[in-house]
């Protein structure tokens, strides 16, 4: 009877072990794309042909295997994709977020270098994600910053026929000066290419504002102030010129920033009170009253302008009609605030 050896059925199975190995290590290693020719890239079509920034589109055709890249026209913007999606009839891509409003090829290319012209419409409506200031006054310039913004033609208030003038414009920002206007707030209406947005942010117009402070104390209002600084100051603004610098006492003990009136305005019909605000060295609570009535303690940021508005139907309900007195007071250690548009607006 033949017996089997150990020793040599161990030493073929390590070599068959080795040689799998070898076999494997051997293979072409993948990225997950399906295994394809490259085709001849002899046609395609985009499905949908217009489409925005983010938004999914599908190249169908013949001959797509093994795209390397896809490029818009219009100043040469690539487009990311996986390739895992590519077939040789398709290939699912997005529109880069970065490409450029209008009509264009998007130009695909293969491993072996051919080259696939594909007519496209990029939809890049203008946004606006930012802008300073929000107040304004006739031939104030806001900047506006955000996308698209380049090919604007035309900045309106939405609802009306009332433009703003392009003073200069990128990609990316836009300077606008405003017009003299009646209007007494509204969104603004950006018109280019691609078509119309209406920007989510309201601009106010100060000069149809009932105001307290504006570049000066305003409608018979005069500081009754105690405990500080407190006066007209060009080191800072809003709009306009001036703002109003309150300076506490470091020494000082609930100093007040008191604007008072000798008789009193009317707000009937008025909606909202508001002010800006710019902060102090550290974020800092200040306290505030309407007629000494409805206490607000606000925190103000550092450093930075900050925007309040009250509805006052809902935060002043029970103030008067009339108001003769708005007073801002912080306790103890000093600090120094900037104020602009303290005012009452419909």
């Amino acid at each position: 009877m033949k017996k089997f050896n150990i020793k040599s059925i161990f030493s073929t199975l390590l070599i068959l072990l080795s040689l799998s190995v070898i076999v494997v290590a051997c293979k072409k290693e993948s990225d997950g794309s399906p295994d394809m020719k490259t085709g001849d890239m002899s046609s395609g079509a985009i499905n949908p042909n217009k489409a925005a920034g983010g938004e999914s589109v599908v190249l169908t055709g013949s001959g797509l295997g093994q795209i390397r890249t896809i490029v818009f026209e219009k100043n040469n913007v690539p487009a990311p994709f996986t390739p895992t999606l590519n077939t040789e009839t398709n290939l699912i891509f997005r529109v880069p977020d970065t490409a450029y409003g209008g009509d264009q090829n998007v130009i695909f290319t293969n491993a072996d270098g051919k080259t696939l012209m594909v007519p496209f419409s990029v939809i890049a409506l203008p946004s606006v994600t930012a802008a300073w200031p929000t107040d304004f006054q006739a031939n104030t310039e806001i900047t506006l910053t955000g996308n698209n913004l380049d090919d604007v033609s035309k900045v309106e208030f939405d609802g009306t026929t009332t433009e703003a003038t392009i003073v200069s414009q990128t990609r990316k920002q836009m300077v606008i000066k405003m017009p003299s206007t009646t209007i007494t707030r509204g969104k603004l209406k950006l018109t280019n290419l691609s078509g119309i947005r209406v920007t989510d942010m309201e601009f106010v117009n100060v000069d149809m504002a009932l105001k307290v402070f504006s570049d000066q104390l305003d409608n018979g209002f005069e500081s009754w102030s105690w405990g500080g600084d407190f006066s007209a100051s060009a080191d800072e603004k809003v709009c306009g010129t001036k703002s109003l610098k309150a300076a506490y006492d470091p020494a000082g003990s609930w100093g007040g920033m008191q604007l008072g009136n000798g008789g009193s305005i009317n707000i009937t019909g008025y909606k909202y009170f508001a002010f800006w605000v710019k902060g102090a060295d550290v974020d800092w609570n200040v306290q505030f009253w309407l007629n000494w009535g409805n206490q607000k303690v606000i925190t103000i940021p550092a450093k930075k302008w900050t925007y309040f508005k009250y509805d006052l139907a809902v935060d002043y309900a029970g103030v008067s009609s009339t108001i003769n007195n708005v007073t801002f007071q912080i306790q103890n250690e000093g600090k120094t605030f900037y104020f602009d548009d303290i005012m009452f607006f419909k």
